[in-house]
């Protein structure tokens, strides 16, 4: 039976890569590997998976909070010696403790000899040992954009170009990038959708706008999303619609009052049934300043629901369709997007014929269409072995 190991930051924690190594784990299980997620750390959350998946920690009594070297240096230009000296002090305890987990990481990877290894973030690299790097693909999970706009993080990268076995990346827009910096052996491989369901929303019926998200406004922009439902609902030809925000976070206090000051807008809270939440509305949105591949759109997608977002990243295109499974609106144009997203609410024929596209297109992102490409790409991992 081949070993597959995946390794990551953080494991038990409410994310994307989790829930991606989770849903690719059960489906690699059925197919008779044997499958081990290793964390680094634990992030505390409690997450069912299939029993006959080994999840562990290195060191599962901390959580994954790394402190960089800018942070270190910012007191210095402050003049602020003491906060640097503690700062300091946190920095050089905390790379310690890394490094040994790092080296208990190794010990574990030697031990268990795993056929093949996936790196869910450059981190972990570090706890590779060397004999194994030509066994590990590196899935990178984020905009390449946004990652090569990071220096420090993409010089890490970088350095491990020529040492293991090659590189993921979740479109092909994004494996093009890489190819055109320098990447070597890359592959494009779309993440799996983690829930499969043969039913589609009724979207003329359910008259309700949704996002399943994290709650911030760094990224996610949920300030910005409620602000724009919430110029469309001032039209009273939409009173018959709502908008429901499902996640965990905390609003800013305009956002809290606006939510709460509208009979049409609702904060539900965390979910754990994301595809009952979708079957039971019309459209989706994000207003993401950039994704890796949103889990999110795929989700909706299944459920028949389609997407208005801005562009998020170069993955957008291929997670929507546009103008047939959703729409991709130029960042920051508000104008544009609330115009979008009125017009799948007013034209009931086009929001149907956007549903069943959209439903279509999941086909694209089944777990078992994407471990099939995986399967592939193990067999060469063997080939080249020899």
């Amino acid at each position: 039976m081949k070993k597959i190991m995946f390794v990551q930051n953080e494991g038990n924690v409410v994310g994307g890569v989790w829930y991606v190594n989770k849903t690719l784990a059960e489906e690699f299980v059925e197919k008779g590997y044997d499958v081990h997620i290793i964390s680094i750390r634990s992030g505390g959350d409690k997450i069912e998976c299939d029993s006959r998946i080994k999840t562990s920690f290195v060191n599962g009594s901390m959580p994954w909070n790394l402190i960089r070297k800018k942070e270190v240096i910012k007191p210095i230009l402050k003049f602020n010696f003491l906060s640097f000296f503690k700062i300091a002090c946190d920095y050089f305890h905390s790379k310690s403790i890394l490094n040994k987990d790092y080296k208990k990481m190794k010990e574990i990877i030697l031990n268990e000899k795993p056929d093949y290894i996936i790196a869910s973030q450059y981190q972990v690299l570090k706890g590779i040992p060397k004999s194994f790097l030509k066994k590990t693909v590196y899935e990178h999970h984020r905009s390449f954009d946004s990652f090569k706009s990071e220096r420090d993080n993409y010089k890490v990268l970088k350095k491990y170009n020529n040492k293991i076995f090659g590189f993921i990346w979740l479109s092909e827009a994004a494996l093009n990038k890489a190819n055109n910096d320098g990447f070597k052996n890359n592959f494009c491989i779309y993440n799996p959708v983690r829930f499969v369901t043969q039913n589609k929303a009724d979207v003329i019926k359910n008259k309700k706008i949704v996002v399943i998200s994290r709650i911030e406004n760094f990224n996610k922009r949920i300030n910005l999303m409620v602000k724009i439902v919430n110029d469309v609902f001032k039209d009273k030809k939409y009173k018959n619609w709502c908008f429901e925000i499902y996640g965990v976070g905390d609003f800013d206090e305009e956002t809290f009052n606006l939510i709460n000051k509208s009979n049409q807008i609702t904060y539900m809270g965390s979910t754990k049934k994301p595809m009952q939440v979708l079957l039971n509305s019309s459209i989706n949105l994000n207003t993401s300043l950039f994704e890796g591949f949103s889990l999110s759109i795929l989700e909706a997608s299944m459920c028949g629901v389609p997407t208005v977002t801005f562009n998020h990243g170069e993955a957008v295109y291929e997670e929507v369709l546009e103008a047939k499974t959703g729409f991709v609106v130029s960042q920051d144009n508000i104008d544009d997007f609330i115009c979008k997203l009125e017009l799948l609410m007013d034209d009931e024929d086009k929001l149907v014929e956007f549903s069943t596209n959209a439903k279509e297109y999941a086909n694209n992102f089944l777990a078992s269409n994407v471990v099939y490409k995986w399967v592939k790409l193990f067999k060469r991992i063997d080939k080249e072995s020899l």
